[in-house]
């Protein structure tokens, strides 16, 4: 927003008159595009949501409380159990924001009605939710996979060569990868045509985003029933033309991430007040507690697990040494001491450590910008 201000400022209000018109314009124009792939129903009716840690959670239970019938798949009965306790607390989290409209979540606006209240959305969405560690009975029947596993490349691979071998043939794959591309793995799904990447912001039903990128072999046909889904989701869908590493929204978050996990691994300062000085220099001091994120803060959110996973990947592939280094200090200092960030989501109510201490961390309290 200041680098905004300040560019309108160096053009002159004329420029910036022309500048705001055409960003508007460019905004209209991919808005008429996506109603015209999204206006006509995807077809999609059972999903299987692959992974079931805290992303894998969000987008089960998200497409659940859309109507559509999800099984949630993973290797770990003690990762499942842990998914669909999450799912119960998440829909209770559903029907409490429901009782206020101003605070309801972007992705979940719309579900109840005065005929059908929001006690019954969330009950209906949860009987809609299966749990198993068994492909074959996962994949019985589904028209779309969505696939959360941790960002290991030799992992993904390994699951997309059993998901190709238990699913019907029409199945169509995404990867919710936070920073690998479709195109590294579309060999290994058997069906490269039927794949592409529809990946989620963390916090799904409040950043209801859905980046839908192909990969060059991906059909015309697959992209527009992954985008028409994301909408029927509650997301809104951005195309991502061309394969970019990290999409959009990681292309900006993981320097910020990284930047921030510098400062603490090399000394120079400590999560919380790190998070401080972004939150007040930001104007995150004017919203109220908890609502704007420092980088700690959305990190035990995303899971630390993933946020290790992402350094050690692309320290790899960058050759960036500080990037291997802000890997091992995550692994080191936390997850080594159980320390694995929050998974539910809600920090009011989860009980678990990350950079923070929940619940309610002091990053909630009245005086933490003080």
């Amino acid at each position: 927003m200041v680098a905004a201000t300040m560019m309108m400022s160096m053009l002159g209000s004329r420029a910036a008159v022309l500048l705001n018109r055409s960003a508007i314009a460019m905004t209209q124009i991919h808005r008429r595009h996506l109603s015209s792939l999204t206006t006509e129903a995807s077809g999609i009716q059972r999903v299987c949501v692959v992974g079931a840690g805290t992303l894998g959670a969000q987008v089960a239970v998200q497409t659940a409380l859309r109507g559509f019938e999800v099984s949630v798949l993973d290797v770990s009965q003690e990762s499942l159990d842990r998914c669909q306790q999450a799912h119960r607390a998440i829909a209770k989290q559903y029907v409490t924001r429901d009782a206020s409209q101003a605070s309801q979540a972007r992705g979940w606006r719309g579900l109840s009605s005065p005929g059908v209240p929001a006690a019954k959305v969330a009950s209906d969405a949860l009987d809609r939710l299966s749990y198993t560690t068994s492909f074959e009975e996962a994949l019985r029947a589904c028209d779309l996979v969505s696939e959360n596993v941790p960002e290991v490349p030799d992992i993904k691979a390994a699951t997309y060569a059993s998901l190709h071998e238990h699913a019907p043939k029409g199945t169509i794959f995404t990867t919710n990868s936070s920073t690998l591309l479709p195109s590294q793995f579309a060999k290994d799904t058997g069906r490269p045509h039927q794949f592409c990447a529809l990946h989620f912001a963390n916090g799904i039903w409040d950043a209801n985003i859905g980046e839908v990128m192909p990969h060059p072999g991906t059909s015309e046909e697959t992209v527009r029933t992954v985008l028409r889904f994301a909408k029927e989701i509650g997301m809104v869908p951005f195309h991502v033309r061309k394969e970019q590493n990290g999409y959009l929204i990681n292309t900006l978050l993981v320097p910020w991430l990284n930047a921030a996990l510098t400062l603490a691994q090399r000394g120079v300062s400590v999560p919380a007040d790190v998070d401080r000085a972004w939150l007040i220099s930001t104007g995150g001091c004017n919203a109220p507690s908890g609502s704007v994120l420092g980088p700690f803060q959305t990190m035990d959110i995303i899971g630390l697990t993933t946020v290790a996973h992402v350094m050690d990947y692309w320290g790899d592939q960058l050759g960036d040494a500080q990037m291997i280094a802000n890997g091992k200090f995550v692994r080191d200092r936390y997850l080594e001491k159980g320390k694995l960030g929050i998974t539910n989501g809600n920090p009011r109510e989860d009980a678990a450590e990350g950079f923070y201490s929940y619940p309610n961390p002091p990053f909630l309290r009245d005086n933490f910008l003080d």
